[in-house]
Formats: structure tokens, sequence, C-alpha cells
């Protein structure tokens, strides 16, 4: 584990609150409820806690008690953001009919996360940000994009299990499957060309990338 992991997970440990005195699960979402407004709107340089607190109804001191910095809350905010969009019970309750049936379902349920306009903006405060250097990014990188491909990877071991998928690495496999649900669509929306893709156009192309994965990885 890197040292930027390594203090990332330090920081969660710290904002855990005491034994015996059970966390403030409203006040907690309020924060980052606030919290990712406040990303979106300023992005990350230009929210500071002070606001945060403000924006949550609640004392600096009762964030920092929660969140021990905003690096902190901008991991939480994008796992909130994948929680939102794509819950575990999304693959605990795949209806398993056939591979590319239950595939194509979790990756239109993939494709919508990563089309959504939570995600689109998140990723924008993201590159605005880049100029700090690899901790945030590292941040946004076990929070997000890591999270959603160990969630893909255990779907696809499913299939391997049931000898209907070949895959060596089930990680690298879910990862392209990402970058293929990603494509033309994502690239066009992160630029500004338009800000919500058709049902129609995302069907279409949550197809044509199931095609090119069972392609690949399709037991013969």
């Amino acid at each position: 584990m890197s040292e930027i992991a390594l203090a990332r997970q330090s920081a969660v440990e710290k904002s855990k609150p005491a034994r015996g005195r059970p966390r403030d699960t409203e006040k907690n979402t309020a924060i980052i409820d606030a919290a990712s407004q406040l990303f979106l709107e300023n992005g990350f340089d230009g929210t500071s806690m002070d606001e945060v607190a403000k924006r949550a109804g609640v004392s600096k001191q009762t964030v920092y008690s929660h969140f021990s910095s905003k690096e902190q809350l901008f991991g939480d905010a994008i796992h909130i953001t994948i929680e939102k969009y794509f819950p575990d019970e999304v693959l605990k309750n795949v209806e398993a009919r056939t591979l590319e049936a239950d595939l194509t379902s979790v990756a239109t349920k993939f494709a919508r996360l990563l089309m959504s306009k939570d995600a689109m903006a998140m990723h924008r405060v993201l590159v605005a940000a880049a100029h700090k250097g690899p901790g945030l990014a590292e941040i946004f990188w076990e929070a997000g994009p890591k999270e959603m491909i160990v969630k893909l990877a255990g779907f696809l071991k499913v299939w391997v299990d049931k000898g209907e998928l070949e895959i060596d690495d089930l990680e690298k496999a879910a990862g392209l499957l990402i970058s293929l649900l990603k494509g033309k669509l994502h690239f066009e929306m992160s630029i500004g060309l338009f800000d919500q893709v058709s049902d129609e156009a995302l069907q279409a192309h949550v197809h044509d990338s199931v095609a090119c994965f069972l392609k690949l990885y399709k037991k013969n």
C-alpha cells in the first residue's frame, strides 16, 4: 500500500467515533452532502471546511470530528456518488438469465453512473485540481474507479466460475470493460459537447461495448 493510501486509511480511522459514542449519521450525511454540492459548485480548491460547516448547518469542530481533512471528504463524496447510482444490491439482484443479458444489464447501470451529471462533474473537479499533485488523484482512484473495478470483477468471476468466461486477470478485464463503456460518449461529455445521453444512444453504446468484451473473453 502506498504512503498516500496509508494516509487516507489513517484519516478514515481518525474520523471514526470513540467506542461507546455512535456516529451521528444525520450530521455525517449532511456534511457529505454539503461538501459534494460545494465541490461541484466551487471546485476542490474553492471549497473550505468553513463553507462545508456552514452549508451543513454544523460547527467546523463537528466537521473535523467526522472527517479529518478536505481530501477525505472528497473521497467520501465520490464513494457516495457510486453508491447512489450503483449500490451493491445491483450485483446481488442480477437475475442470472444468460451471460449476455446479465452483462448488458450490469453494463447499462455502470454506463449510467459513468455518464451521470454527478460523476462527470466530479471528474472535472479532479482535472481542475490536478496541479495539487498525485495525492488527490489517488484518493479519487481509491474511492471511485478502483471500487468500480473491484465490484465489476466480482460479477465477472461468477461467470468465470460458471465456465462461460475465460479471464486470467479479473480486475484487468473489469477495467477494460469500463474503458469500453466510457468510450467516445464519455470523452464528448467531458469536454462539454453535450451534458446528457439519450436512452437510445446509451443502449446502443452499451450493446457495442458488451459485444466487443464478449469477443475477447467469452469461452468458445
